[in-house]
């Protein structure tokens, strides 16, 4: 006789029942698709759209509380579970779903697949190369096994992935609003600004120092893309990669307290001119290849108004209309010459990039948090949902 709150080997096939409901397409309904995003990243609902626009598309009717993945993606954790939400849906034949038969919640077998053993399980039964070519197997995916603990268990399991998802989205939710407010104070604070060449502001460079080390350089901290593309200050908390520059390189490059550090590469113009702030001296900190540095023209700007009127809406457009490129975008320095930036007197900037830069550290504190929640989420659900660590049902809820 099994223990209650013993694990269990389980075939996914015998503790899931495939749903196949057929759509009987009429030309003139209207019908709304559902998507699975990658990443455990949850449905989508795609616009409605009459029955004659999906042509000989085969659809089927989307049946709450079923597990769902994207066949295509499914080595990506394109993985979740239909809410009632999704009721009166429909979804193509790329979106199979599967009902448990009652051992098992399916909201616990997608928290699963969200896991590094859960996608590569997922990755064993989507042959073929990478992209499109991995399409998911079904009946392999029905041969997946796993080890489950008892039902009342894995609702608490469930149960405490939700508290922790709660928390999460309400403190995104709060970011998102800081960073409409910020949005909404640049162009308050800078709107009626006299406009100023950058280049009028300050000296910009670009850095060629790349990520390798050499036998007989100078060894460095590197200041590289990510450390500028994910941060709004560049300070002594941030753990640089080490690389090596010459002597000349070092003299050139070398990053000082007020320079404005920006990307001048990037995948899509819409990331140029993304920029930080160098908040802290640094002894050996050097600005890394794809990166260029602006440093403030005395008596004409300071490096913490600077990187606060790069982020101005109408300067950020200004960057990208100006990139060059099709797969990749870049800046020249011909460019930078016909860029300008409000320039309010300097007293005023002082003012301005007091009120903002105190938004933005509060966001930070927040965004802080934020990955706190998310890390700590991560790991207690490592742990629970691989038996490390178990959540037993107590008498009573054994007894119902």
């Amino acid at each position: 006789m099994t223990k209650p709150n013993t694990l269990k080997r389980v075939r996914l096939g015998d503790v899931l029942e495939k749903v196949v409901r057929p759509v009987d397409v009429m030309v003139s309904n209207l019908y709304q698709e559902i998507g699975v995003r990658s990443h455990g990243k949850g449905i989508f609902h795609k616009k409605p759209i009459l029955g004659a626009s999906l042509g000989e598309k085969r659809v089927f009717h989307v049946e709450p509380n079923c597990l769902v993945l994207n066949i295509v993606f499914a080595w990506e954790q394109a993985i979740t579970v239909t809410t009632e939400r999704e009721a009166g849906m429909i979804a193509s034949h790329r979106f199979p779903m599967w009902r448990s038969t009652g051992n098992v919640d399916v909201r616990f077998l997608a928290l699963v697949f969200q896991t590094k053993r859960g996608r590569e399980l997922l990755s064993m039964v989507s042959p073929g190369g990478a992209g499109r070519n991995k399409t998911l197997n079904q009946s392999d995916f029905e041969d997946i096994e796993l080890t489950i603990p008892p039902l009342v268990e894995q609702l608490r399991i469930v149960g405490m992935a939700a508290t922790w998802t709660n928390a999460i989205k309400k403190l995104e939710g709060i970011v998102d609003a800081k960073g409409r407010r910020k949005a909404g104070l640049l162009q308050t604070l800078l709107a009626n600004s006299p406009q100023r060449p950058l280049l009028d502001l300050a000296d910009v460079w670009f850095s060629g120092v790349d990520k390798k080390t050499v036998d007989g350089q100078q060894l460095v901290r590197l200041c590289n893309y990510m450390d500028v593309f994910h941060n709004a200050e560049i300070t002594s908390e941030l753990q640089f990669m080490q690389a090596s520059a010459s002597a000349r390189e070092i003299e050139a490059n070398a990053l000082r307290r007020g320079d404005v550090v920006f990307t001048k590469d990037s995948e899509t113009a819409e990331e140029i001119a993304e920029s930080a702030l160098v908040a802290a001296d640094f002894d050996d900190l050097v600005c890394g290849y794809h990166l260029a540095i602006a440093r403030p023209r005395a008596r004409k700007t300071e490096g913490e108004f600077l990187a606060q009127a790069m982020r101005y809406t109408p300067v950020r457009h200004a960057f990208a209309r100006s990139a060059n490129g099709v797969v990749r975008f870049g800046l020249t320095l011909d460019v930078l010459e016909q860029i300008e930036l409000p320039a309010p007197p300097l007293s005023r900037q002082r003012e301005i990039a007091s009120i903002l830069w105190a938004e933005d550290r509060s966001t930070a504190k927040l965004v802080k948090q934020l990955d706190f929640l998310r890390v700590q989420r991560r790991g207690l659900l490592q742990k629970v949902l691989t038996g490390e660590w178990r959540l037993l049902a107590v008498a009573s809820e054994q007894a119902a």
